[in-house]
């Protein structure tokens, strides 16, 4: 099915439920970053390459990198828009974009992601066929982020750490830790004087390995320095050392109502 590009831009209606806001009446970082993905799979089934559609070619989509700036955060009850397309492919990443919008076009986030399609069988990037092949659907010269996101450093030397154990709670549908949940851990570092006084303004987050069910993760901190505006994070595999996942933080001050 040929689609037009205004086709390939997805807008789908929300409201900022109850239970995704945080004390101070805004929604959550975390769970702002949940409905961009939500919103997602919802456009990737409408298209065609959603779950189902890609076990059926045993192959599965998997989350590698995913940078958000946040304007304004919504509050409680607000009616948002969410647009969500796809934006071509550089190396092996598909690309896909997002912006939320308040009801009355203000633009609250822009983010960017980048995935990978993987063989059920190897676990490595799929090679495409003429018959499956989502590199023809993709918006040109429009962007939430423009640039893909950039590969983070290790943390050898951490300022603070702290562990978490997978548990059921965090699992997605593939059986690892959902990709909003790492952002949690994360979020979880910080006081919540942090928050009376602060929002996240732009985070990145990429992800290395999977974490399954009763896995241990520590998770790292580097503090800014200097002229440094983000705090860094690596989540480390405890039982292999390997790298979960890598991130970079930053906080701007917190912004107490949001109109128009």
């Amino acid at each position: 099915m040929k689609y037009d590009q205004s086709d390939l831009i997805f807008r789908c209606e929300d409201r900022i439920p109850a239970y995704y806001v945080s004390p101070n009446g805004h929604i959550k970082f975390y769970t702002l970053a949940g409905m961009l993905l939500e919103t997602a799979a919802i456009h990737a089934s409408l298209l065609g390459y959603g779950y189902e559609d890609m076990m059926r070619d045993k192959v599965y989509w998997v989350l590698s990198r995913f940078h958000i700036t946040v304007n304004s955060y919504p509050l409680m009850d607000q009616q948002v828009i969410i647009e969500t397309w796809p934006k071509g492919v550089d190396r092996l990443f598909f690309l896909r974009d997002y912006r939320m919008l308040s009801k009355e076009g203000k633009l609250l986030a822009s983010a960017t992601t980048a995935w990978l399609v993987l063989d059920g069988n190897t676990g490595r990037p799929k090679k495409f066929e003429d018959d499956f092949n989502p590199h023809e659907l993709h918006v040109k010269d429009f962007h939430g982020i423009e640039k893909t996101p950039d590969k983070l450093p290790q943390i050898p030397e951490p300022d603070s750490q702290k562990s978490h154990r997978a548990m059921y709670s965090d699992l997605d549908i593939n059986n690892h830790v959902n990709a909003a949940k790492y952002i949690e851990w994360i979020q979880d570092f910080y006081d919540e004087d942090v928050y009376k006084s602060n929002n996240v303004e732009e985070f990145q987050i990429n992800y290395q390995l999977e974490t399954r069910f009763g896995e241990k993760v520590d998770v790292r901190m580097k503090n800014q320095t200097g002229d440094e505006l983000f705090d860094y994070f690596e989540g480390i595999r405890i039982a292999d050392q390997n790298s979960a996942f890598r991130a970079r933080i930053k906080f701007g001050e917190f912004q107490k109502t949001v109109t128009g």
